[in-house]
Parts: C-alpha cells; sequence; structure tokens
C-alpha cells in the first residue's frame, strides 16, 4: 500500500457512519492544489482525522495523506495544516 501525500484543500464533506468503537466516518472530495486533480473517497476507519475533517482551516491549502485499495477506493488516512 503506498500512501500518498499531496497539497490539498478540502471541498465537502458528508457523514457516512459510527464505528463500533464510536468514531465517525466520513465522505470527502479533496482536491491537489498544484494539479487540479480531484479525488472523492471516504476516511480510514478509526482515523483521528475524520474528528477535525468539518473544520474550515482543512478548506485551505493543507497537507493530505492517502492511499487507493485495490479496488480503487481512495482512503484518506491523515491531514495536517
Amino acid at each position: 500500500m503506498k500512501k500518498n501525500i499531496i497539497k490539498g484543500r478540502i471541498i465537502s464533506t458528508r457523514y457516512k457512519s459510527t464505528s463500533y468503537y464510536g468514531n465517525p466516518k466520513y465522505f470527502v472530495s479533496f482536491e491537489n492544489v498544484e494539479t487540479g486533480e480531484y479525488f472523492r473517497g471516504e476516511t480510514a476507519n478509526n482515523a483521528a482525522c475524520a474528528y477535525g475533517i468539518n473544520n474550515s482551516e482543512f478548506r485551505k491549502p493543507c497537507n493530505i495523506t492517502y492511499h487507493i485499495t485495490r479496488t480503487g477506493n481512495v482512503i484518506v488516512d491523515f491531514i495536517s495544516k
């Protein structure tokens, strides 16, 4: 599993579910600000980034770490300012 790190910004989020442990999971749309490439995926299971994904600070360019599964799903692992 190759992790990709891009300079991106969150465009939209939508609640998906809550895990067995009570952690939220979101659908997320984001774009690479350097290339204009657009991604749609979801946050990882029990990922801490899901708690802050609705913050307005991520609507500005930030570092987004994600990976693509064998079936082509985009999973956001980490977001940092």
